[in-house]
């Protein structure tokens, strides 16, 4: 009888050893993980920008109004390193009205190559927002390898247009199928 109690003692002994080491174990991982979180919310803040900087506005996918996607299914993507394949319009011109008022922000640098479709009065919304951009001074630059009638729509309201020395421009006007 005294052997299976000192069996079941030996037995409980090693079992509040692993249960308490299993708790501490996790503990300490949830503790430094906690740790890293407040490091990586409190160190660092926002970037300050240089003087003399090019905003890099690249448009990729289509220019949307508003987007189709739940803030769900967005995480999602970017999680799984999927892109986006739309760009919101509201998004594009806020960005462009906050570089304007910004004076390290000196020029623009439009990217079309990615960009697909929009509709004229959204890309009429981004020209404006690029031609008052333009008005405070500041300097416009579109570069593209080539471009489509709306892409060339956009970059016409640059200061520079840049085509790749192999790229080509197919304007068919706006009212063509």
């Amino acid at each position: 009888m005294s052997l299976l109690r000192y069996t079941q003692r030996g037995f409980g002994f090693l079992w509040r050893m692993l249960d308490g080491g299993r708790r501490i174990f996790l503990n300490l991982l949830f503790l430094i993980l906690l740790i890293f979180i407040v490091i990586g919310l409190f160190s660092g803040g926002t970037k300050k920008l240089d003087d003399k900087t090019a905003l890099v506005l690249d448009l990729r996918g289509n220019l949307v109004e508003q987007q189709t996607d739940s803030a769900r299914q967005l995480l999602l993507m970017e999680a799984q390193g999927d892109k986006r394949d739309y760009t919101q319009l509201r998004d594009v011109t806020a960005v462009l009205d906050a570089a304007t008022k910004d004076p390290k922000i000196t020029s623009v640098v439009l990217l079309l190559d990615e960009m697909q479709n929009a509709g004229l009065p959204m890309l009429r919304e981004v020209a404006l927002s690029l031609d008052q951009f333009k008005a405070s001074g500041k300097k416009v630059v579109a570069w593209g390898s080539a471009f489509n009638q709306k892409q060339y729509y956009l970059a016409s309201h640059a200061n520079e247009v840049y085509l790749h020395p192999m790229g080509m421009v197919e304007l068919e006007g706006f009212g063509a199928g």
